[in-house]
């Protein structure tokens, strides 16, 4: 501890005195430089008045000014631009008591020399903007060679870049010796930046790391694109360097960059989405001051939509699941929030048609998202009636009582498993796009669907089971090494729905923007590198064949369907041949639920194909979820 921090009870009224003494000390010294080294006799009376009146115009304008409210080892241009107001404001005062002393004929004020005052004015500046940078020099000063520091290197030499080097600098407890920045910017390259050299560009990253004994890597790129970060992060693990980065643009809500925000690099790093923009107006003018229902709400997606639709202030939001333990969860996750009171959670499942119907009746929403379903596409090949039973059953449930109702808006949550399926699951929810359709056709409730492929970390889904295989020390399973997906984030996809919805007007099918799909086996590769580890050294990846009902590639539009852009660069309408559909509804959905009521597997198949005649069932092994 220092000396300022023990004497901090005192710390203000020592500043003070310190300011003041410094400015007597620059009147002091301008009298001598007009003097040229001395204070000639005449001179000697106005500068003693002068210094008292000085004393007591300093003494007040800086005690009232501010000036005293930061702290001095982080003095920056903003504590600058307080002293030269509080500087500027003295010595206005001063002239206008001198002004005043002189009209009275008051002491020897009359003979004071004018230009010691702009004289003064400009070595208070010095003397007292000097003092505070003088402080934080020396409470920041740290030897060239700091013992035990790890070497890094910051990629990015911009904004980011700067902040945190300079946290580094100017903080004397620092672990780390910054030993140079690379920035692909030609311009700033062999530029110093506090002293420190941009030694080139990310491609020189493997020179650096022959030439400098460097310990850690920090990405201090906002915006930096998966491709770097993919090279940055194959060329750290090459080296056993660690490497850290800051979070993405929109997760930096004030601007502000500092060293505790750097944090390890996700997956959600490599898949190199863009920040979603959306139109908060026309979002908040269906959902703010309604009633929202979300069905599955336990789920990954539901329980986002939760916390999203939130965000617009509802007058309520009921979270429908039949999953009594995940909506206890989600029920403690909200119980901090201040408006927790208007969030009601209703446990029940969407093939109760009495329960459904209680849910519109009592709780009259406005707006409806639709999230819940059976999606594990193995587990529904061996279940094929419950399958329909809840996603087409209940998504007619659920819609037809929207329709009774009068909801405003229904958006139901499909997948890209859809689009030709091949898996009981995706034809399902198939023949629930259609029934969705063809209701907006003759209600005033606007029903729309929104499409889009996997979304990363999503209970059940493929990134949880290959995180859980590292654990257990592998091997991963991939089905095949070709088979490839497309992926988003959670809050992506839920952030599009919701903008989708705000778009719709009824009838459309909304596809998501879902970039280039991935193949698993390099996401597997990935998650192996942020772990820390290595392929056929640490875990082992192994090819275990295709599940019954699996496709090598997904995707995002039925044959026929043409795609027309909207208001949003990232969602499209899909637009069907509308009479290929009706032919397909027409009177058979019927006999699909009936066959399921009865337990007939056969028919339930065969009734399948016939509402979606683009469904082609895939054989494989069966055995396997």
């Amino acid at each position: 501890m220092d000396f300022l921090e023990r004497l901090n009870p005192y710390r203000r009224v020592l500043l003070l005195l310190m300011d003041v003494g410094i400015a007597l000390i620059s009147l002091f010294l301008a009298f001598l430089i007009l003097g040229k080294g001395d204070v000639i006799g005449d001179q000697q009376a106005p500068l003693m008045q002068g210094l008292l009146l000085m004393a007591v115009v300093r003494l007040v304008v800086f005690n009232f000014s501010g000036l005293y409210r930061g702290i001095m080892k982080y003095a920056s241009i903003d504590d600058l631009k307080n002293i030269f107001r509080a500087v500027s404001l003295g010595s206005l005062l001063f002239v206008v008591m001198l002004l005043v002393l002189r009209a009275f004929h008051v002491g020897s004020f009359s003979s004071f020399p004018k230009w010691v005052l702009p004289l003064d004015y400009l070595l208070n500046i010095f003397f007292i903007g000097g003092s505070r940078f003088m402080v934080r020099a020396l409470r920041s000063y740290r030897p060239s060679a700091v013992p035990e520091a790890a070497r890094v290197v910051i990629v990015g030499a911009g904004d980011a870049g700067e902040s945190i080097l300079r946290e580094i600098h100017f903080n004397p407890r620092s672990h780390y010796e910054v030993v140079g920045l690379l920035d692909d910017d030609p311009n700033k390259r062999h530029k110093q930046i506090h002293g420190v050299l941009v030694l080139g560009s990310t491609h020189d990253l493997e020179d650096v790391f022959s030439t400098y004994d460097v310990d850690q890597v920090f990405i201090a790129v906002p915006s930096a694109p998966a491709e770097l970060i993919r090279r940055i992060v194959d060329q750290c693990r090459a080296h056993n360097i660690l490497f850290r980065k800051l979070p993405g643009v929109r997760d930096l809500l004030d601007g502000k960059v500092t060293m505790s925000q750097l944090r390890e690099v996700q997956l959600e790093d490599l898949l190199g989405r863009d920040p979603v923009s959306l139109d908060l107006l026309s979002i908040g003018r269906y959902l703010s001051g309604k009633v929202v229902l979300v069905t599955g709400a336990a789920g990954s997606i539901g329980s986002e939509l939760c916390r999203q639709v939130l965000n617009f202030e509802p007058v309520r939001l009921v979270c429908y699941d039949h999953n009594e333990n995940g909506l206890y969860t989600l029920m403690q996750e909200f119980s901090a929030r201040p408006d927790r009171d208007r969030i009601l959670p209703v446990v029940g499942s969407i093939v109760e048609a009495g329960r459904v119907e209680w849910l519109f009746r009592f709780h009259q929403p406005d707006v409806v998202f639709h999230a819940a379903a059976h999606k594990h596409v193995p587990m529904m090949e061996r279940n094929r009636d419950e399958a329909v039973r809840n996603n087409v059953l209940g998504t007619r449930l659920l819609a037809e009582a929207a329709h009774r109702h009068g909801v405003g808006k229904f958006v139901m949550i499909s997948t890209d498993k859809a689009v030709n399926p091949t898996s009981t699951m995706g034809v399902c929810k198939r023949v629930a796009e259609l029934l969705v359709r063809e209701l907006d056709s003759r209600s005033q409730t606007q029903f729309m669907t929104v499409r889009f492929g996997n979304v990363l970390g999503s209970a059940g889904s493929v990134v949880p089971l290959f995180r859980t295989q590292i654990a257990r020390g592998g091997p991963i399973t991939i089905t095949h090494p070709d088979i490839e997906r497309y992926f988003m984030t959670i809050s992506e996809a839920v952030q599009l729905v919701i903008q989708s919805a705000a778009l719709g007007e009824g009838g459309e099918i909304f596809v998501l923007d879902m970039g280039t799909p991935m193949k698993i086996i390099d996401l597997a590769r990935n998650l192996i590198t942020l772990s820390g580890l290595q392929e056929k050294v640490d875990i082992d990846i192994e090819v275990v064949g295709l599940r019954q009902g699996e496709k090598m590639t997904e995707e995002l539009w039925v044959t026929g369907e043409r795609l027309l852009p909207t208001r949003h660069v990232k969602i499209r309408v899909a637009v069907p041949d509308q009479e290929a559909e009706a032919v397909a509804l027409n009177g058979r959905l019927e006999n699909l639920l009936a066959a399921v009521d009865n337990g007939r597997e056969g028919e339930i198949l065969r009734h399948l194909q016939e509402l979606v005649p683009t469904y082609t069932p895939v054989q494989g092994d069966n055995k396997r979820f």
